[in-house]
């Protein structure tokens, strides 16, 4: 038996397999050592080798000795968290491609008129009853604490005629500006943003202001969950106005969207 044939029969007798280079190598420093004063006593490299080995005992009896001295324990411990580790590395990522790629596509109302099905948006239109009297651009956005919003496709201003339930309620109608923003983080754990009422308000380019009472935010795709959108809206919009700036201040942050209206077809 040669001291590679040695070492391997040794080491095969290791359940702690992490340990198995250490005690291969310390094993082939013994025999090399032992090799090298036979050697300089005048023995052949062969004869020397083969002594070398001899000396060292049985190789399972060896293995087994050692094996009871490195307990497998330790090494299995940290095998399995090494896998678990993986497994839940693996996960997060398909979990977080998996929200990323099955978010909703917002409404196509929302959409610039370039991109959207004029079939789909006047079908949404008759569905809610609305008549869009303007459109415009949406700048603006910013971080709101861990979230960043970000504006999508156009502003709509749009005209509600009065809606009566079958109760006999009636709901009154009127100018809603309303436009779509992306909310964005890159914490799974998170939900989506939650804007309180009150950290709203908004002014116009004809001086008028508007409180928490006249604005909303509700979720118009619930998306994955790195990635939402959130429709803004105001209502009771003053028809003369060509641009309004809406103001976010909640969690520490302060954030601005500027709607700019085409001119023109605001009238009631």
């Amino acid at each position: 038996m040669d001291r590679r044939q040695f070492c391997d029969t040794v080491t095969r007798q290791l359940r702690c397999r992490w340990e198995a280079p250490a005690v291969r190598q310390e094993l082939s420093d013994h025999i090399q050592d032992h090799m090298d004063a036979l050697l300089s006593g005048g023995m052949g490299r062969d004869e020397a080798e083969e002594a070398a080995v001899a000396a060292m005992g049985d190789p399972e009896d060896l293995g087994k000795a050692l094996d009871a001295l490195h307990s497998p324990w330790p090494w299995r411990i940290s095998l399995l968290c090494a896998r678990c580790c993986k497994i839940a590395l693996v996960l997060a990522v398909v979990l977080t491609l998996q929200n990323l790629m099955t978010e909703d596509l917002p409404s196509p109302r929302f959409l610039p008129t370039a991109t959207a099905s004029s079939a789909a948006q006047d079908l949404l239109r008759e569905n809610w009853e609305e008549e869009v009297r303007a459109t415009g651009t949406v700048t603006g956005g910013g971080r709101l604490g861990d979230y960043i919003l970000r504006p999508q496709g156009e502003a709509l201003l749009v005209y509600r005629p009065d809606h009566t339930y079958d109760d006999g309620t009636v709901y009154p109608g009127g100018l809603r500006l309303t436009f779509l923003v992306k909310t964005l983080h890159f914490q799974p754990w998170l939900d989506d943003v939650d804007i309180p009422w009150y950290a709203l308000s908004a002014q116009d380019d004809r001086g008028n202001t508007y409180g928490p009472e006249d604005l909303g935010t509700y979720a118009e795709s619930t998306g994955g969950r790195l990635l939402g959108h959130k429709e803004f809206s105001l209502y009771d919009a003053d028809p003369e106005a060509r641009r309004f700036t809406f103001t976010v201040s909640a969690a520490g942050d302060r954030l601005t969207f500027t709607v700019t209206l085409e001119e023109g077809g605001a009238s009631t």
